[in-house]
């Protein structure tokens, strides 16, 4: 286990410290997107991104989650951070962002209390907009690297395909799904599998908000029949 930490910093090191070489002015972003679904709560997502290269960004990230039944009663809670390489390709209409994140707490450990890198998280996000279509991807996978008997893993997928009607309003359809890929004690359950539509709306300044509602079509019913979620990216 501190094998694999050390690793994680010292290829942080080294990508930190090869950008830090270039002679060019590189940019970098920051932005913020609250999100908040009916089935996994509130969560702020903190995202930066750092340019190497003209179509090459270094990218980091962290999730704040703050659901109250991922820690204990608002303590220990689960924390995302990560790293990864954003690429734009197809003249900037697809961006490709492999990431490497660990989590910290005790989700998916099922410790009593807080543990550091609990978890491993590789995850895949990609981006495709062509001025008519926009498409959104994201697949995760949260492996438990210190469980105590009680630990799981996790798999998070969603795929949210739409049509702009202006440069504007968008509008589409949308899927998400979270389940059990493996549990300690008992069977794997899908926590939620949401099927609907969404709506989204784009401000000139590069903000947007999105408003997805739908059916909630998982067999194990740990979660309500129907689902909302809604989100907003803030640059800044």
């Amino acid at each position: 286990m501190k094998n694999l930490i050390i690793s994680f910093v010292v290829l942080t090191i080294s990508v930190l410290n090869i950008y830090s070489q270039e002679e060019k002015e590189n940019k970098t972003s920051f932005a913020i997107m609250p999100i908040h679904n009916s089935g996994a709560g509130f969560n702020n997502v903190f995202l930066g991104s750092h340019q190497i290269k003209p179509k090459t960004n270094l990218t980091f990230y962290s999730v704040f989650w703050v659901n109250p039944s991922f820690g204990n009663q608002g303590k220990d809670l689960f924390l995302e951070t990560g790293i990864g390489l954003g690429y734009s390709l197809a003249n900037n209409k697809l961006y490709l962002n492999p990431s490497l994140g660990f989590g910290h707490g005790k989700l998916l450990s099922g410790a009593a209390e807080t543990k550091i890198a609990e978890s491993i998280i590789p995850s895949l996000f990609m981006i495709y907009n062509s001025g008519r279509f926009e498409f959104e991807a994201y697949t995760a996978y949260y492996k438990s690297l210190r469980g105590e008997g009680n630990s799981q893993d996790l798999m998070l997928n969603w795929v949210i395909p739409g049509f702009k009607i202006n440069k504007s309003l968008s509008i589409g359809g949308f899927y998400e799904h979270l389940g059990q890929t493996r549990a300690d004690s008992g069977n794997t359950i899908t926590l939620y599998q949401y099927l609907g539509a969404y709506i989204k709306t784009t401000l000139n300044n590069g903000v947007w908000f999105r408003f997805a509602a739908g059916p909630n079509i998982s067999g194990d019913r740990v979660n309500s029949k129907e689902f909302y979620k809604i989100q907003a990216f803030i640059p800044i």
